[in-house]
């Protein structure tokens, strides 16, 4: 190539970023890297957060990291989403402090908000003394090597310090332990951990799978009396109010992978303080919600979703009190269709123009529902949906627990 053409390209290539840049009524994720990115293994990556104009932070200097795509089956859409692996800690947006980060596409999701709705849904029942966790995120714009690549959800990653575990000790006999459910038969009845992985200790280190192994063993294999025993069963493995407020969320969204498959567990490590530490659950993965499922389809507002942790729970008079009074209260604030409605409004604000240029750059694409429904009617329906699944889940929940 001459120096004439060159310069040319290397001029189009600026104009373009510039444009977009210019434009943009979100952040912007300048992403550059030299190959192609795939999903095997990390390849080197520059990144750059250009702010809005008025924005109150300041655009980050140019830094340098790892990226490959991530996902199972959204590997298979035109748009990929990316995790990004930062050579520092950054603090972008007001998130956690980090060096792993992901890019999610949502490609399946045309509203692009199904992920950051659940998410802030279940850190809104948070309590000063008793936090509910899950990934804060920000909507971005992407440009990889200066073209436009779509709006993304910069999310943070669940992991040790999100989550205010103890950090890794090894002379210690017990530590903090996280695993992530990422196949079916993460059900609490089947035995053994391959539909699991381990994220915390980090299995390079230790592979640590005696407490997740001991749990479902309990919890398949326990008699009833075994199982709610007042001093040794379930109240003292489990945060039995997290628990229930992990599948309120799961029942109000609809997450149809998420009760044995696309959940985080985890549980810290022993203290002076905190001698029997209990497992908590943290959402993961939910474009597949508010009615809509994995491939794009329409889910429809009846349907039951539980596992057996759960079944077995419900089968208990004051645990089943506990869940009523606890969904009824939610419905009054928290998971009341005009909460919901104005997360979603407040969302398609912020996302702005931002939607229309996604669309644009998206639309038709193959993958799940993304050619046939816009961003516009999706939020229509989403909004109906809600409507109706509440409804439903009033009288069954009330017909479930006799309240």
């Amino acid at each position: 190539m001459s120096r004439f053409r060159l310069l040319v390209f290397f001029l189009a290539f600026l104009l373009r970023a510039a444009a977009t840049n210019a434009e943009s009524n979100l952040p912007v994720v300048e992403l550059h890297v030299t190959t192609e990115i795939g999903s095997e293994q990390y390849i080197p990556c520059t990144v750059k957060l250009v702010l809005p104009k008025g924005s109150e932070e300041k655009t980050t200097d140019v830094l340098r990291g790892k990226i490959r795509i991530r996902g199972a089956s959204s590997q298979g859409y035109d748009k990929k989403s990316f995790a990004l692996k930062l050579d520092e800690s950054t603090r972008w947006l007001g998130l956690h402090k980090d060096r792993d980060w992901v890019l999610n596409a949502a490609f399946v999701d045309c509203s692009m908000m199904r992920h950051k709705l659940s998410y802030d849904l279940f850190q809104s029942l948070s309590t000063e003394t008793a936090r509910r966790y899950a990934a804060s995120s920000r909507f971005v714009e992407v440009n990889l090597n200066g073209r436009y690549h779509g709006v993304y959800l910069l999310m943070e990653r669940v992991e040790r310090s999100l989550l205010d575990l103890r950090r890794f000790d090894s002379q210690a006999a017990e530590h903090a332990c996280i695993y992530k459910a990422v196949d079916h038969g993460a059900d609490f009845l089947q035995q053994g951990h391959a539909a699991y992985e381990q994220h915390e200790p980090e299995a390079e280190v230790l592979e640590y799978w005696s407490p997740l192994d001991e749990l479902n063993r309990f919890v398949g294999q326990a008699s009833d009396r075994e199982f709610f025993d007042a001093k040794t069963g379930i109240g003292s493995r489990v945060d039995v109010d997290y628990a229930i407020d992990f599948h309120l969320l799961l029942l109000l969204t609809s997450n149809m992978d998420g009760t044995d498959k696309n959940f985080v567990i985890a549980r810290d490590a022993p203290s002076t303080t905190m001698p029997q530490p209990k497992f908590f659950f943290v959402p993961w993965d939910y474009d597949a919600t508010f009615g809509r499922n994995w491939e794009g389809s329409v889910v429809e507002p009846r349907e039951w979703l539980s596992n057996h942790l759960f079944d077995r729970l419900l089968g208990n008079a004051t645990y089943k009190q506990k869940y009523a009074e606890r969904w009824k209260g939610l419905r009054k604030r928290q998971f009341s269709v005009e909460t919901i409605s104005r997360m979603i409004d407040d969302n398609a604000r912020t996302l702005g123009t931002a939607a229309t240029r996604n669309e644009r750059r998206w639309k038709g694409k193959t993958g799940g529902n993304s050619g046939q429904l816009s961003f516009t009617e999706d939020l229509k329906q989403m909004k109906t949906w809600v409507a109706a699944r509440t409804k439903w889940l009033d009288a069954e929940i009330g017909r479930r627990t006799g309240r």
